[in-house]
C-alpha cells in the first residue's frame, strides 16, 4: 500500500496538470467567425449599397435649372427614351392662350407660345431621352415664352395675377426633382402640371379681366373676336 501511494505521488509529480484556456463565445467572436469564409476558395457576395448621389435636394435643382447649359443637345432625363402620352398631349395646351394674347395686343407672347408648342412636343415627347437639337430649342424658347407671358400678364392684369405664376414654377421644380431622383411616374405628373398650370393661369387671368388691347380699337374685327372668345 505504501509503495502504491509512493507510485501515485511520483506520478502526480511527474505529470503536471496543464490548464487550457477556452475563449468564451461572445457576440463579437460570433461575428468574427461568421465574417471569415469557411473555405479558402469560398467567394463571399455582399449587397451593393444603394446610390446616394441621386438624392438631389430642391436647392440643388433650382441652382442646376438656372445654370444649365441651354445649348446642349443632351437630354436631362436619366431613363432614356420613354415618351409619355400625357406629357405629349399637355404640350398642345400652349395653343389655347394665343387668341387671348393676340386680343390683348401681345404678338410676341403669342408667337413664342406657338414656337414652344412645337419645341416642347418634339423635346418632351418625340425625342425625349435622346440626343436632339429639339432640346436646345426648347431650353432656349421655354424661358423666353415664360418671361414674355409673365410680363404680358403683369402689364395687362396686374401684379397679383402675375405672382400666381409661382405655382407653375413650383410644378417645374418638382418635375426636375423627380427626374434627378429617377422617379418616372411622379415626373410625368408634375411635368404635365407644369404645362397645364401655366396655361390655365393665363386663360383665367385674361378671361376674368376681359383684356382688350388698344391695337383693336376702331377695328372691325374687335366685336367679332370679342364675341367668339367671350361667348
Amino acid at each position: 500500500m505504501a509503495a502504491m501511494a509512493i507510485d501515485e505521488g511520483d506520478l502526480r509529480r511527474r505529470s503536471p496538470i496543464t490548464i487550457t484556456t477556452v475563449p468564451s463565445l461572445t457576440e463579437s467572436s460570433f461575428s468574427e467567425y461568421e465574417s471569415q469564409p469557411s473555405c479558402p476558395h469560398e467567394v463571399s457576395f455582399r449587397a451593393r449599397p444603394l446610390r446616394t448621389d441621386s438624392n438631389t435636394t430642391l436647392d440643388q435643382i433650382v441652382v442646376s435649372t438656372i445654370s444649365q447649359n441651354r445649348l446642349s443637345r443632351q437630354s436631362s432625363l436619366p431613363w432614356g427614351h420613354k415618351p409619355s402620352p400625357l406629357i405629349g398631349a399637355s404640350c398642345f395646351l400652349f395653343i389655347l392662350p394665343i387668341p387671348l394674347l393676340l386680343r390683348a395686343c401681345c404678338p410676341v407672347s403669342s408667337f413664342l407660345l406657338g414656337c414652344v408648342t412645337v419645341s416642347s412636343y418634339m423635346s418632351d415627347h418625340v425625342f425625349t431621352g435622346l440626343e436632339s437639337w429639339a432640346h436646345t430649342f426648347d431650353k432656349v424658347l421655354a424661358p423666353m415664352a415664360f418671361t414674355s407671358c409673365l410680363y404680358a400678364t403683369y402689364s395687362t392684369c396686374g401684379l397679383a395675377w402675375a405672382a400666381m405664376s409661382v405655382a407653375a414654377l413650383k410644378c417645374h421644380i418638382m418635375a426636375k426633382y423627380y427626374s434627378k431622383n429617377e422617379m418616372y411616374d411622379q415626373f410625368v405628373i408634375w411635368h404635365s402640371l407644369w404645362h397645364a398650370v401655366g396655361v390655365g393661369l393665363i386663360l383665367v387671368a385674361f378671361t376674368y379681366n376681359r383684356v382688350a388691347g388698344k391695337c383693336w380699337e376702331g377695328s372691325v374685327w374687335e366685336d367679332a373676336i370679342h364675341g367668339l372668345i367671350m361667348a
